[in-house]
């Protein structure tokens, strides 16, 4: 109102118009300058005293510790994020009264429950819903409410009201605004720079007051180096040759040499296994045994190799679908299989089979995106533009694998899978494969060369074929009668059937047997066949009425607990389910009826099959008529019965009925007059069963189909063709052979069709939403049209210029490795919450160097460590101290507390013990005794070499990781991790003092350096150089000396105190007779392992 009566005031030209007094004149042009300032001046006092508002004294006072200009990503969202967006975010079903604050829309609409208000109006405090909420003290009005546990300071409040006084001004995410590679700043040092990261470094320590610290000496620069780029401390050899290099490049030709270590490639999968979450075994409460050792050593070869991280990465998440991909690419999607997986029974397989699907994502979003996803699996992200169906479009990229979420009992290698083949085995098996192809040929060519031989024969029997059901014929059960309460085979009286508590209705022929669904008919040997042999099974059945899946019969332990291993005829949505599994559902031929089954009469099925691991192979008669089938799977390349040892009893399962264990069972279904044959059935014997195969002679065929028939001539007449089929079956058999010693490692494979993927509703697996499609946040980056929406084109999107993430976050990682803080400091969360990068310019301006240098992986590192920052000696001033404590400016070097890994791996490198050999499965060093008896398995320690290889190596457990690595922070591996905690505990010195894997250590150190008959100094300074790789200062090489002095005498004494020291171990040391000089020097290094020298990298 204000505003529009003022405006009234004026108009054009030299004529003033009051509304008010009516006056209109002409008024001279000088007189009319000064009433329009006059009166301009009064509209803007008028306008700002009614925007005006009075701050409260405690923000008022605060105006010049705020900044010029407040920005939103540096100032404002950090505490928006914090104490807002809880209840304000972006999460839509979380935003209490429909207020959004994380973007400006949202924020300046008008508000929902208080017309004509808006939360936040630029420029305009007294307007401004905001304003009033955090100023006010009345609890029932102040933002945030006293019951969020969340309060703004004065500071935070002065930000937030300068901010909407300069407009209210949003900005995107700054991670999710692509990275410009900035120019080098300029700083006023220009000497000490040694490469572009420097001048970043040097530009902020100016602008904070800080100076660089000198470079370090040489000894601490070359064991800084050497553990961060290959984890294993310099030799004392390499020592003394880098002391006497004086060459301005000695420590350039250092770098060059440890990135072309072997050890180079074990020192960086270490990380990559905590993201990829590898582990031994499989997790969960049973936490089996998996060989996943295969893909463990392909990392390592890829970093060794300098792989670019674009094909690394790319391979890993999609190597399948690559064209035509390669054994490798295939075997590096293992990464996508590290998850744990649930062997438990009674589990429900889809539940489990969504979470390693999450698993996945999860992984994805923290490994690749450095964003906590996983927050909008159940509702929208509370703190990130990431919706809930964002998260569910992402996980479409991963749920198009053909898995089981229960895993089988018998250790089976979870699916899909892929066979690791020597080349050994690779040659004899092409050489099989090659004599089956012939094998095939002569067949088709013997079947076409015996048709005028069939015909001829056609002539002479006129028609008149008799068929001999008993030629093959393993087992017979009519369920007639029980004998001493078991069913008896007709054909031989040692196969008996037996179930608890046997029923018999009236049958087809006789009695029936008649299934209550949950005790299962064991007809004990019958029809234990392997994949390459023939076989057939035929059986009438009556089925209820409202049954609509259940177990007819099998050759199996169980369904899903043992993933369908052996042959399946089931019910499944009433129709017949034919299922042939090495491990069910991907290693498997699966067909199913396109008839439903008749129910309440009886009807005759007859399975056959031919031996050739193929579904064609595999066939279903009704009534004695070939059933149409649909094939829903034709992928069986591994056995269908177990290894010895490897299933539940004495002796291989065979054929049982009606049940089976924690499956559905044929509950009131009546079966009866079972048959099984060693050979595949033809379709004139098998239209013969319903009738005939009770007879006990030759029965005659009636009418037969003339193509019928002549395959019933080949099977059971023509001498040549059996001749052919017969050393057909012998190939078979032997690739079966084959292939079943050759071990099996987990992949990625899509299905043909792929698997609808919906919302899920609080993220519970059977709660399906609305469907959605493979689809990546458009926050971070609209996905391209050009890319297929499947895991390639997700790893091409990933990789795209344009992705502001990727780069930044595997380049905050190197970082974080060199420097222990990453220059974004929560290197697992570059959303919201996670806070802003020390030196964003720096940070960006890595990525791009990264993404164009063709991503290599070796040059960044070279980069980072040739870096003067990094060079700096880590020795700490009380100025410094106080400045910067935590070294955020890197004003110093960096220094931290060796890893797990690097604790152990240097003690057994100073010792010598240390094995270099490299790969192969994991080993099981020194452990105490027990702990694997919670999940009633046995610790079988390592003898020899297999306790001294490194700590990559070792086994890891998920439910039992390595307790002393566990201790000093190395992760359980059972979900991503890319930045270990940081603990300092008790626990952690003493195992430096008792683990028999550093008690051996400092006994062998000793002896190392004892054994070379030097002085005292020089024994003792060696066990120090050997642990420390430097000199001991006067002082310590004194108080070393004196322990040593202390401890020798104190053994001289009290000889029975050797053993604690020289026993430990398997190492029995030799040439050394004073035992007592030994004990004293492995007391030495056990105190030198103990001190910061040892177990600090400066």
């Amino acid at each position: 109102m204000v505003k529009s009566s003022y405006s009234r005031f004026f108009q054009t030209g030299r004529y003033a118009i009051s509304w008010r007094y009516g006056i209109s004149t002409r008024l001279k042009k000088p007189f009319f300058l000064v009433l329009t300032s006059l009166t301009c001046f009064c509209i803007v006092s008028l306008l700002q005293s009614c925007n005006h508002v009075e701050k409260p004294a405690a923000i008022a006072k605060l105006a010049d510790k705020l900044p010029e200009t407040v920005d939103y990503n540096l100032h404002v969202k950090p505490i928006l994020s914090d104490k807002c967006f809880f209840c304000h975010g972006p999460d839509k079903n979380s935003q209490k009264a429909g207020l959004e604050l994380a973007t400006r829309e949202g924020a300046l609409a008008a508000l929902k429950k208080a017309r004509g208000k808006h939360a936040i109006v630029p420029g305009d405090l007294a307007n401004s819903e905001v304003y009033h909420r955090i100023i006010t003290a009345d609890e029932h009005d102040m933002m945030p409410p006293k019951a969020s546990n969340r309060a703004l300071s004065d500071y935070e409040k002065a930000v937030l009201i300068k901010w909407i006084e300069q407009g209210a001004e949003y900005k995107p995410h700054w991670a999710l605004i692509k990275p410009q590679k900035a120019s080098l700043p300029t700083v006023t040092d220009t000497h000490w720079p040694k490469n572009e990261i420097d001048h970043f470094i040097l530009h902020k320590m100016e602008e904070k007051g800080l100076k660089p610290a000198p470079e370090a000496d040489k000894e601490t620069l070359l064991r800084r180096v050497s553990l961060d780029l290959t984890g294993l401390p310099p030799t004392l050899a390499e020592v003394d040759a880098f002391l006497a290099d004086t060459s301005p490049n000695a420590y350039e030709k250092v770098v060059n040499r440890l990135l072309q270590s072997p050890h180079y490639g074990e020192k960086m999968a270490v990380d990559w296994l905590d993201l990829a979450r590898y582990a031994d075994t499989h997790g969960y409460t049973v936490d089996r045994y998996r060989p996943m050792w295969p893909w463990r050593d392909w990392v390592i070869q890829s970093f060794n190799q300098n792989q670019p991280f674009s094909q690394f990465l790319t391979w890993q998440l999609a190597g399948d679908l690559l064209p035509q991909p390669t054994r490798e690419q295939r075997l590096a999607t293992g990464f996508n299989r590290n998850h744990s997986q649930n062997t438990e029974g009674g589990i429900i397989n889809e539940e489990f089979r969504v979470e390693y699907v999450a698993d996945r994502t999860n992984t994805l979003g923290t490994a690749m995106l450095g964003l906590t996803v996983e927050c909008a699996r159940c509702h929208d992200h509370k703190f990130d533009p990431i919706s809930q169906k964002d998260y569910y479009s992402l996980f479409a990229f991963f749920n198009n694998v053909d898995e089981a979420g229960q895993i089988s009992w018998d250790d089976a290698m979870p699916v899909p899978t892929m066979l690791l083949s020597e080349k050994k085995q690779d040659s004899l098996l092409t050489f099989i494969d090659t004599k089956i192809k012939t094998a095939e040929t002569a067949l088709t060519l013997t079947k076409q060369a015996e048709q005028k031989a069939f015909t001829q024969w056609q002539t002479s029997t006129n028609q008149n074929v008799s068929v001999d059901l008993r030629k093959g014929l393993q087992a017979r059960f009519t369920f007639d009668k029980l004998v001493n309460g078991q069913f008896v085979s007709e054909v031989s009286k040692t196969d008996k059937g037996t179930v608890l508590e046997p029923v018999l209705a009236a049958g087809k022929f006789g009695q029936a047997f008649h299934s209550n669904g949950d005790d299962i008919l064991n007809l004990g040997q019958v029809g234990v066949f392997n994949r390459a042999q023939p076989f057939s099974i035929g059986v009438w059945v009556n089925i209820p009425n409202n049954l609509n899946k259940g177990v007819i019969l099998h050759k199996g332990q169980g369904d899903i607990l043992y993933n369908f291993r052996g042959y399946f005829l089931n019910i499944r949505d009433g129709k017949a389910e034919l299922l042939m599994a090495h491990t069910w559902p991907y290693n498997s031929i699966i067909k199913v009826s396109q008839q439903v089954l008749p129910k309440q009469k009886w009807v005759q099925l007859t399975m056959t099959y031919d031996g050739s691991s193929k579904a064609s192979g595999l066939k279903l008669y009704i009534d004695g008529k070939e059933a149409p089938m649909v094939t829903e799977k034709d992928n069986l390349y591994k056995d269908i019965i177990w290894p010895k040892g490897k299933h539940m009893g004495k002796d291989q399962p065979g054929l049982q009925v009606g049940a089976d264990m924690r499956g559905t069972g044929f509950k009131n279904g009546l079966v009866d007059e079972l048959v099984v044959y060693t050979r595949e059935l033809t379709a004139p014997e098998v239209a013969l069963l319903p009738t005939s195969s009770a007879a006990t002679s030759p029965v005659q065929l009636r009418q037969p189909d003339p193509k019928s028939l002549f395959l019933y001539y080949l099977a059971n007449i023509s001498a040549p063709y059996q001749h052919q089929r017969d050393e057909l079956l012998k190939l078979r058999a032997e690739r079966n052979r084959v292939v079943e010693d050759i071990p099996e490692i987990m992949v990625m494979e899509d299905m043909k069709t792929p698997r609808p993927t919906y919302l899920l509703k609080r993220g519970v697996y059977d709660a399906h939403g609305e469907r959605v499609r493979p689809d990546v946040p458009a926050s971070i980056l609209p996905y391209s049209p050009e890319f297929p929406r499947n895991r390639l084109g997700l790893a091409k999107w990933l990789l795209h210029p344009d992705n502001p993430l990727t780069a930044r976050v595997v380049v905050n990682r190197y970082w974080q490795t060199y420097f222990g803080t990453g220059l974004q400091k929560s290197s697992n969360n570059f959303g919201n919450q996670g806070g802003l990068p020390t030196h964003p310019e720096l940070l960006d301006w890595l990525a791009i160097t990264f993404r164009e240098s063709g991503w290599n992986v070796k040059a960044m590192q070279k980069l980072i460590v040739m870096s003067a920052t990094y060079r700096q000696s880590s020795r700490v001033t009380r100025e410094g101290l106080a400045k910067d404590p935590e070294n955020t400016w890197l004003a110093r070097g960096p220094m931290s507390r060796l890893t797990a890994e690097m604790i152990r791996d240097n003690a057994l490198a100073a010792s010598g013990l240390l094995s270099t050999k490299m790969g192969g499965p994991s080993v099981k060093p020194y452990q105490p005794e027990g702990l694997w008896a919670v999940n009633s398995a046995t610790y079988d320690q390592d003898k020899g070499e297999g306790l001294y290889r490194r700590s990559l190596y070792t086994f890891w457990r998920r439910t039992n990781p390595p307790p002393s690595m566990n201790t000093f922070d190395a992760p359980s591996r059972s979900y991503c991790v890319v930045q270990r905690q940081k603990t300092s505990t008790p626990l952690q010195a003493l195992i430096l003092l008792n683990d028999p894997q550093f008690v051996e250590a400092a006994k062998v150190v000793a002896e190392r350096s004892f054994i070379q008959k030097k002085t005292l100094p020089e024994e003792l300074t060696e066990v120090f150089r050997l642990l420390t790789s430097r000199k001991p200062q006067p002082k310590e090489l004194a108080i070393l000396t004196r322990l040593y002095e202390q401890e020798y005498q104190k053994f001289r004494k009290n000889p029975a105190k050797l053993n604690g020291w020289l026993q430990a171990g398997e190492h029995k040391s030799t040439g050394i007779n004073d035992l007592p000089a030994l004990a004293a020097g492995a007391v030495v290094a056990s105190t030198v392992m103990n001190s910061e020298a040892f177990v600090t990298k400066h």
